[in-house]
Protein backbone atom coordinates (compact mmCIF):
# COMPACT_ATOMS: atom_id res chain seq x y z
CA UNK A 1 0.00 0.00 0.00
CA UNK A 2 1.59 3.50 -1.08
CA UNK A 3 1.98 5.94 1.54
CA UNK A 4 -0.58 8.83 1.76
CA UNK A 5 -0.10 11.77 -0.30
CA UNK A 6 0.74 15.07 0.96
CA UNK A 7 -2.59 16.83 -0.11
CA UNK A 8 -4.48 13.92 1.09
CA UNK A 9 -3.51 14.35 4.77
CA UNK A 10 -3.57 18.06 4.67
CA UNK A 11 -7.13 18.11 3.23
CA UNK A 12 -7.98 15.73 6.00
CA UNK A 13 -6.07 17.65 8.67
CA UNK A 14 -7.67 21.17 6.69
CA UNK A 15 -11.20 19.60 7.57
CA UNK A 16 -11.01 18.11 10.39
CA UNK A 17 -9.31 21.20 12.19
CA UNK A 18 -11.86 23.22 10.43
CA UNK A 19 -15.02 21.35 11.44
CA UNK A 20 -13.43 21.27 14.79
CA UNK A 21 -13.19 24.37 15.37
CA UNK A 22 -16.78 25.24 14.02
CA UNK A 23 -17.97 23.48 16.54
CA UNK A 24 -16.06 24.96 19.39
CA UNK A 25 -17.00 28.55 18.65
CA UNK A 26 -20.38 27.51 18.15
CA UNK A 27 -21.07 26.57 21.33
CA UNK A 28 -20.74 30.65 21.33
CA UNK A 29 -22.71 31.68 18.88
CA UNK A 30 -20.16 31.90 16.29
CA UNK A 31 -19.10 30.72 13.21
CA UNK A 32 -15.45 30.58 12.12
CA UNK A 33 -16.04 33.53 9.49
CA UNK A 34 -17.70 35.41 12.87
CA UNK A 35 -14.50 34.79 14.76
CA UNK A 36 -12.45 36.09 11.83
CA UNK A 37 -14.00 39.23 11.65
CA UNK A 38 -14.30 40.24 15.19
CA UNK A 39 -10.53 39.08 15.68
CA UNK A 40 -9.84 41.60 12.33
CA UNK A 41 -11.34 44.56 14.44
CA UNK A 42 -10.26 44.07 17.47
CA UNK A 43 -6.64 43.99 15.97
CA UNK A 44 -7.35 47.54 14.25
CA UNK A 45 -10.23 49.27 16.08
CA UNK A 46 -12.55 52.09 14.20
CA UNK A 47 -11.03 50.50 10.83
CA UNK A 48 -13.45 50.97 7.98
CA UNK A 49 -15.77 48.15 6.83
CA UNK A 50 -14.61 48.55 3.79
CA UNK A 51 -10.93 47.64 4.97
CA UNK A 52 -11.51 45.20 7.19
CA UNK A 53 -13.54 43.29 4.11
CA UNK A 54 -10.76 43.82 1.86
CA UNK A 55 -8.47 42.13 4.21
CA UNK A 56 -10.14 39.52 4.77
CA UNK A 57 -10.76 38.93 1.20
CA UNK A 58 -15.07 39.31 1.77
CA UNK A 59 -16.78 39.92 -1.21
CA UNK A 60 -19.29 43.70 0.28
CA UNK A 61 -22.67 41.73 0.16
CA UNK A 62 -21.28 38.75 2.80
CA UNK A 63 -19.76 41.58 5.00
CA UNK A 64 -22.96 43.40 5.53
CA UNK A 65 -24.41 40.24 6.47
CA UNK A 66 -21.66 39.45 8.62
CA UNK A 67 -21.69 42.83 10.52
CA UNK A 68 -25.32 42.89 10.34
CA UNK A 69 -25.45 39.80 11.98
CA UNK A 70 -22.67 40.67 14.68
CA UNK A 71 -24.34 44.57 15.58
CA UNK A 72 -27.61 42.36 16.21
CA UNK A 73 -25.67 40.13 19.01
CA UNK A 74 -24.16 43.22 20.31
CA UNK A 75 -20.67 42.19 19.07
CA UNK A 76 -20.37 45.05 16.92
CA UNK A 77 -20.91 48.29 16.58
CA UNK A 78 -21.19 50.59 13.39
CA UNK A 79 -20.34 54.44 13.89
CA UNK A 80 -20.29 56.84 10.95
CA UNK A 81 -16.75 58.43 10.09
CA UNK A 82 -16.37 62.18 11.28
CA UNK A 83 -15.30 63.30 7.96
CA UNK A 84 -16.57 60.32 5.29
CA UNK A 85 -20.22 60.23 6.26
CA UNK A 86 -20.20 57.52 3.68
CA UNK A 87 -17.81 55.32 5.21
CA UNK A 88 -18.85 52.90 8.35
CA UNK A 89 -16.29 52.21 11.09
CA UNK A 90 -16.39 49.10 13.08
CA UNK A 91 -15.83 48.44 16.63
CA UNK A 92 -15.69 45.47 18.96
CA UNK A 93 -18.16 46.15 21.77
CA UNK A 94 -17.25 45.46 25.66
CA UNK A 95 -19.54 42.00 24.86
CA UNK A 96 -17.65 40.99 21.64
CA UNK A 97 -14.52 41.60 23.17
CA UNK A 98 -16.00 39.50 26.00
CA UNK A 99 -17.04 36.55 23.81
CA UNK A 100 -14.27 36.69 21.34
CA UNK A 101 -11.64 35.89 24.38
CA UNK A 102 -14.12 33.21 25.07
CA UNK A 103 -13.43 32.09 21.32
CA UNK A 104 -9.98 32.39 21.79
CA UNK A 105 -9.72 30.61 24.82
CA UNK A 106 -11.40 27.19 23.12
CA UNK A 107 -9.40 27.94 20.17
CA UNK A 108 -6.24 27.76 22.46
CA UNK A 109 -8.10 24.34 24.20
CA UNK A 110 -8.50 22.77 20.78
CA UNK A 111 -5.26 23.75 19.73
CA UNK A 112 -3.68 21.75 22.86
CA UNK A 113 -6.06 18.69 21.46
CA UNK A 114 -4.35 18.95 18.27
CA UNK A 115 -1.03 19.16 18.87
CA UNK A 116 -0.82 16.86 21.97
CA UNK A 117 2.29 15.06 21.88
CA UNK A 118 4.18 17.75 20.27
CA UNK A 119 6.90 19.68 21.75
CA UNK A 120 6.80 23.81 22.09
CA UNK A 121 9.74 23.52 19.77
CA UNK A 122 7.69 20.91 17.42
CA UNK A 123 4.72 23.07 17.07
CA UNK A 124 6.70 26.41 16.47
CA UNK A 125 8.19 24.69 13.39
CA UNK A 126 5.18 23.31 11.84
CA UNK A 127 3.30 26.43 12.14
CA UNK A 128 6.57 28.18 10.37
CA UNK A 129 6.59 25.34 7.60
CA UNK A 130 2.12 25.64 7.44
CA UNK A 131 3.11 29.22 7.04
CA UNK A 132 5.55 28.66 3.98
CA UNK A 133 2.84 26.20 2.24
CA UNK A 134 -0.01 28.64 2.59
CA UNK A 135 1.94 31.25 1.09
CA UNK A 136 2.74 28.91 -1.51
CA UNK A 137 -0.75 29.10 -2.67
CA UNK A 138 -1.13 32.47 -2.17
CA UNK A 139 -3.17 32.47 1.36
CA UNK A 140 -2.50 34.99 3.65
CA UNK A 141 -2.54 34.48 7.43
CA UNK A 142 -5.53 37.33 7.27
CA UNK A 143 -7.46 35.82 4.44
CA UNK A 144 -10.86 34.56 5.97
CA UNK A 145 -10.39 30.98 6.08
CA UNK A 146 -13.98 29.65 6.04
CA UNK A 147 -16.62 32.09 4.14
CA UNK A 148 -19.40 30.12 6.08
CA UNK A 149 -22.32 27.99 5.64
CA UNK A 150 -24.92 30.12 6.04
CA UNK A 151 -26.69 28.41 8.89
CA UNK A 152 -26.32 30.21 12.06
CA UNK A 153 -25.22 27.88 15.23
CA UNK A 154 -27.38 28.27 18.39
CA UNK A 155 -25.36 28.98 21.62
CA UNK A 156 -25.03 25.72 23.86
CA UNK A 157 -26.90 25.69 26.81
CA UNK A 158 -25.42 23.86 28.98
CA UNK A 159 -21.10 24.14 29.61
CA UNK A 160 -18.68 24.53 27.18
CA UNK A 161 -18.96 21.94 24.31
CA UNK A 162 -16.20 19.93 22.91
CA UNK A 163 -15.42 18.77 19.67
CA UNK A 164 -16.31 15.15 19.00
CA UNK A 165 -14.67 12.40 16.59
CA UNK A 166 -18.40 12.20 14.24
Amino acid sequence: MRPARYWTTTSQLGFATSSRFGQVVGTLGLEPRHFALLRAVRAADGQSQQAVAERLQIPPSTMVSLVDHLEKQGLLQRRPHSTDRRTRQLHLTGRGAQVLGEAIKLGDELEQQICAGLSSAERDKLLALLRRVAANIGLSQDTLPDRGTGRRPQPSTGGRGGASDG
